[in-house]
């Protein structure tokens, strides 16, 4: 399996996609955590952010959770 990619190290690519899976799962976990812990999203438009705001104050008014996944899942499953 070869990959070509727009920087120009793409033989460390090569040489990572040769790894055992164990070693390149490992890598895969450390890159994930190493995004998540940047907490950094999407740039919002000022509309976008308000419209999230809206949501919020309407679910936090309404208190109701909603359903959980296996509920929703149980009445997909119903439905078929």
């Amino acid at each position: 399996m070869k990959w070509l990619p727009a920087w120009p190290d793409w033989h460390v690519v090569n040489n990572l996609l040769a790894l055992p899976l164990a070693q390149r799962l490992e890598l895969v976990q450390t890159l994930w955590d190493s995004i998540a812990a940047e907490q950094i999203g999407p740039e919002l438009t000022e509309s976008e952010r308000e419209l999230i705001d809206h949501r919020l104050e309407r679910f936090l008014a309404d208190g109701d959770a909603g359903l959980d996944a296996d509920e929703v899942l149980n009445a997909l499953e119903q439905m078929l």
